[in-house]
């Protein structure tokens, strides 16, 4: 079922609901009056800054989804492994505290999949309780009580994950199979540039240059959506995991109400308590490469929860080579030779990274 967009300037229940939660979970006082107004928009803001999503101040899909998400505490239900999977910050919470005793429950992303269902039953096993892979009050006090803050930067996911990169590096470039993602599609056309032109339109020709320059080095080019199609963030997570993909590298443009603003900029999975290591170390290299083809400011790399970065079971990254609302930079990714510079600094780079790595 479709979750509604709710923005400023609405009213009703869903807004109440919006304005309770927030209120829970920042700890601000707010009005509570069921209107979506600037004090509340703010508030939304402020969630999402600190949740690693877009600062829109509109709650869409993926804020509705981290709004509920965001409620659950370790200890408040019981976690399982099933499907559809279990997610929240109960789940999130679980893996961190798994990882801290050096059991590998994966990227700490609130999920809870086959890595912590494992890692789940083999801290069961070394403390003595039942191994049944469900997280009930003897197996959160247990951990409570075992809890390492010491380690509370996740050292060994993050060592595993540089490890893993490491290995997958050192197969070859022309062995790697890499999904390449243009973000929207027609049916969610994305920003709009003052020419009339959708960012779909754009994020598809620099994708589809991106694949050939990928094949064309020896790697196989997996492309997330056709000219035509439009699957959600989920999908392409699932297309990219059922592929057993190596890399994920997403394409979009940025927007802002400043005309002013510019460059490029790129993002990877980070969550409070964990970043991606092999998201972080990618989104570096391509950030470089973009900035060398880009007349625009260094924005840099961020860490973000986007979905497509979260459930991606392998390194992601969005890149988002410039601003559709500065007219420069429009202008630029337009123009065809612009487009192919991307596309050709983005596989230069790639290919340069597992060359590098791989030695």
């Amino acid at each position: 079922m479709s979750t509604p967009t709710i923005a400023r300037g609405d009213t009703g229940a869903g807004v109440r609901d919006v304005q309770q939660r927030l209120a829970r979970l920042l700890a601000l006082t707010i009005p509570l009056d069921g209107v979506f107004g600037p004090t509340t928009e703010r508030a939304v803001r402020s969630f999402q800054r600190e949740r690693g999503l877009l600062a829109d101040g509109i709650v869409g899909p993926e804020t509705w989804r981290t709004l509920i998400e965001a409620g659950y505490r370790l200890g408040d239900r019981l976690i399982w492994h099933g499907s559809p999977m279990l997610r929240g910050d109960d789940v999130r919470e679980l893996q961190h505290r798994l990882n801290q005793l050096g059991f590998n429950a994966g990227p700490e992303d609130g999920i809870f999949g086959p890595l912590g269902h494992a890692a789940l039953e083999e801290f069961q096993r070394n403390v003595g309780l039942p191994t049944d892979g469900v997280a009930g009050p003897r197996t959160v006090a247990a951990l409570t009580r075992l809890r390492r803050d010491h380690q509370s930067e996740g050292v060994g996911i993050r060592a595993r994950e540089r490890e893993w990169l490491r290995q997958v590096a050192a197969r070859g470039f022309n062995a790697a199979r890499v999904v390449v993602d243009p973000a929207h599609g027609p049916d969610d056309p994305g920003a709009l540039g003052s020419r009339g032109v959708a960012e779909h339109r754009i994020t598809w020709e620099i994708a589809r240059r991106l694949a050939a320059r990928v094949a064309a080095a020896g790697a196989e080019a997996v492309l997330a959506r056709g000219p035509a199609t439009t699957p959600s963030a989920s999908q392409r997570a699932q297309l990219a995991n059922r592929l057993g993909a190596d890399l994920v590298v997403g394409l979009a443009l940025a927007s802002h109400p400043t005309p002013a603003a510019s460059g490029p900029s790129s993002f990877y999975f980070g969550a409070p308590n964990f970043t991606s290591e092999a998201g972080r170390q990618l989104a570096e290299e391509l950030q470089h490469a973009l900035v060398r083809v880009s007349d625009g400011p260094d924005g840099r790399s961020h860490p973000v929860t986007w979905t497509l970065l979260r459930e991606t079971r392998m390194p992601a990254v969005v890149c988002e080579p410039g601003f559709l609302t500065n007219p420069h930079d429009e202008g630029w990714l337009l123009d065809p030779g612009g487009q192919e510079a991307v596309a050709d600094a983005l596989a230069t780079a790639l290919a340069t990274m597992f060359a590098r790595l791989g030695r």
